[in-house]
């Protein structure tokens, strides 16, 4: 093994060098930590014994600085520590030493204490010092990685914005490599978030190539994409940087086409933690929104945040002069559900109607659980042509699929905001839909909205299913 000593008393490297020799290392030696440092660089030793209290940069100084570099992020270090020697806890701790001995020790526990630090095993990268040959060069590199850090840890403060935060890491990046297209991945147990910038895949794809170079990707209850998708399916691998909190991968950062691969990877490698911080507070974030937004149960948004969307939808809509839908739906025959097979399978039922929802909805289109088992939906950015192929297929997916040994169907009301004036008219419109459905036979959709191909006038559409197709669910004639 090689072992670098580190120490200003010549005493002291003598005894050290005698002590390491008998034990069969390589020793190498320095005079001061700058020396000490130039050293490392050149010979690469798997262990350093350095002194702790010596002139211009201390025994933990010179630690902090190498463990800062790649390479040497598993070597040995032993610290020594001297009668006068007081070391605050908290950096001892914090140093980066492998052990801390003193030299008020008898020789022979000296000795028993070198020889038990030297039977670890350490490890050496001489292939990561990239550029760094001197100890200005460490100097510089702490001063980069200080700078990125800083830099990465101003946007802590915005991090309820996500999508602003996300477009400035683009921008940050962007500076150091251009690239033809990245992505950004965030991922904690309630929500996974994908922010793609020109990646042509599928959803889906793109969400598999990033995923496939975590080690134990976590498993969101749901998935959003933000950014424009496409349809290709292609055999080109993104370059992935995986980011890690506290052992847990929770994003990453995928990108393609660089033009200086090799330094954007030291980049992020050099924020690290930095990243890791950004992104556990922009997911811890999130989840304390979906705790406080979102219905457990089904994974839609709660009422009081389904409502409130609503409010932004038609008071944009007014400025704008644009018409958004909504929809009300009930689980036909819920309470008869519920009386003959227990809550048990009525929750079942309401969970996989919300995911049935949820999966269907087109872009622009959010949908809430109104309250027991009603559902609502706000389409915006869309035409009517959509929100009924949308509701027909949500309409004949609840009714071809079993929840367990039970099946249900559901009924519906559909209006446009063309002729209303608040958000409370649209929604009562559409809950009156939603009753004539139930009663004029249930498993059916009524729709009512501006058609401008009627030059405004009114148009009522029916969906439904005969009665024959309802015969083997629960019925209700009051539910």
């Amino acid at each position: 093994m090689k072992v670098l000593i580190v120490d200003d008393s010549k005493f002291w490297r003598m005894v050290l060098e005698s002590i390491l020799t008998k034990f069969g290392c390589k020793v190498y030696v320095a005079e001061d930590a700058l020396n000490g440092i130039e050293q490392a660089l050149k010979v690469f030793p798997e262990a350093i014994v350095t002194d702790y209290n010596m002139p211009g940069l201390s025994g933990l100084q010179l630690c902090l600085y190498l463990r800062s570099l790649p390479a040497f992020a598993e070597v040995g270090i032993a610290v020594l520590t001297g009668s006068d020697d007081v070391i605050n806890e908290f950096w001892a701790f914090n140093s980066g030493a492998t052990k801390f001995i003193s030299k008020l020790l008898p020789k022979d526990q000296l000795e028993r204490e070198l020889e038990d630090f030297l039977s670890r095993t350490y490890k050496v990268y001489p292939e990561k010092s990239g550029y760094i040959r001197s100890v200005y060069d460490v100097l510089e590199q702490k001063m980069r990685i200080e700078v990125l850090n800083k830099r990465i840890l101003s946007l802590v403060q915005y991090a309820r914005d996500e999508s602003y935060v996300v477009g400035q890491l683009k921008e940050f990046i962007s500076l150091f490599s251009r690239l033809k297209a990245v992505v950004f991945l965030l991922i904690s147990t309630v929500e996974g978030r994908i922010y793609n910038f020109g990646f042509p895949f599928q959803k889906q794809i793109l969400k598999q190539k990033i995923l496939a170079k975590f080690e134990k990707p976590l498993e969101p209850s749901t998935w959003t994409y933000h950014g424009t998708y496409g349809a290709e399916i292609i055999d080109d691998e993104p370059d992935v940087f995986v980011v890690s909190y506290e052992g847990n991968e929770i994003g990453a950062i995928a990108f393609y086409g660089a033009t200086d691969v090799r330094g954007l990877y030291s980049v992020l490698n050099d924020s690290s933690e930095s990243l890791s911080l950004l992104f556990n507070t922009m997911n811890m974030i999130r989840e304390l929104k979906v705790a406080s937004s979102v219905d457990n149960l089904t994974g839609l948004l709660n009422k009081k945040e389904i409502l409130r969307f609503l409010d932004e939808v038609h008071s944009t809509s007014k400025v704008q002069e644009t018409s958004y839908y909504v929809a009300m739906m009930d689980i036909d025959n819920f309470k008869k559900i519920n009386d003959t097979y227990g809550h048990l399978v009525g929750d079942e039922i309401l969970k996989g109607v919300g995911k049935i929802i949820r999966e269907n909805l087109p872009q622009g289109a959010v949908a809430g659980r109104y309250g027991g088992e009603e559902f609502t939906i706000v389409f915006t950015r869309t035409n009517k042509d959509i929100v009924m192929e949308t509701m027909k297929r949500i309409l004949e997916t609840v009714r071809n699929t079993r929840f367990g040994e039970v099946g249900c169907t559901i009924s519906g009301g559909v209006v446009s905001s063309s002729t209303y004036s608040s958000p409370t008219e649209v929604l009562k419109a559409a809950d009156d839909l939603l009753y004539l459905a139930k009663k004029s036979g249930k498993n059916r959709v009524l729709y009512a909205f501006i058609d401008e191909a009627d030059c405004g006038q009114s148009r009522l559409a029916d969906v439904s299913y005969s009665e024959d197709s309802t015969k083997d669910y629960v019925k209700d004639g009051h539910d």
